[in-house]
């Protein structure tokens, strides 16, 4: 009986852990990429393109050592101010430390270079921090233009929170129902991996409706 629990162990750490939504502590992805940090540190100072630093970035990203991150970064963009990448890690950082007026920089950026940057991750990002920024016209436009092209639930829910505060109630449960529809039309997993979008469209709709 009591042999049995080390092999439980190691199967819920090695095939169960990875796929559960648990953030590691900062030291143990530290100890798991030692090896990929020193070789990426070895690369940047030996070779030191773009390339280079932005691999180094996005692992210390990875192990939470933002400042050293927004470093590597930085330094990339010095030698490629139009880097992709290094402009989508730099974001990444802003966010994080909550400064969204630098990651709207950054993000606007890669949105006017490529609009489909992470098959639309960076547009949605882009709204969502034009929305904490409350530069509500801005915002608009860009959601508008944002479930029209990838149909982000998040999209519709900003899009129609600014639209209900604007006193625009029909356009408002517009965007929810459209949503709701959407989501009825895709797989169940689909319907599960987003119930909370769909409570809060469903919420907003029952108040908008009395």
């Amino acid at each position: 009986m009591f042999a049995n629990v080390p092999g439980a162990i190691a199967y819920f750490v090695v095939r169960k852990l990875p796929y559960l939504s648990i953030p590691s502590p900062s030291f143990l992805k530290g100890w798991a990429k030692k090896d990929a940090l020193w070789s990426a540190q070895a690369a940047a100072h030996n070779i030191g393109h773009a390339h280079q630093y932005i691999n180094l970035g996005n692992i210390l990203l990875e192990i939470d050592r933002l400042d050293e991150a927004q470093s590597a970064y930085k330094k990339a963009l010095e030698k490629e101010p139009n880097n992709i990448y290094a402009l989508w890690g730099n974001a990444t950082i802003a966010l994080r430390q909550h400064n969204y007026h630098a990651a709207q920089t950054d993000l606007q950026t890669i949105y006017q270079l490529e609009p489909d940057f992470k098959f639309g991750e960076a547009s949605l990002v882009y709204g969502q921090t034009l929305y904490a920024l409350k530069e509500w016209d801005l915002a608009k436009r860009h959601l508008e233009q944002d479930i029209k092209r990838w149909s982000h639930l998040d999209s519709y829910i900003m899009l129609a929170t600014i639209e209900r505060d604007n006193g625009n109630i029909e356009r408002a449960i517009y965007h929810l129902e459209t949503m709701l529809f959407k989501v009825k039309g895709t797989p169940a997993f689909h319907h599960r991996k987003n119930s909370h979008f769909i409570r809060k469209a469903e919420k907003m709709l029952r108040t908008l409706k009395r």
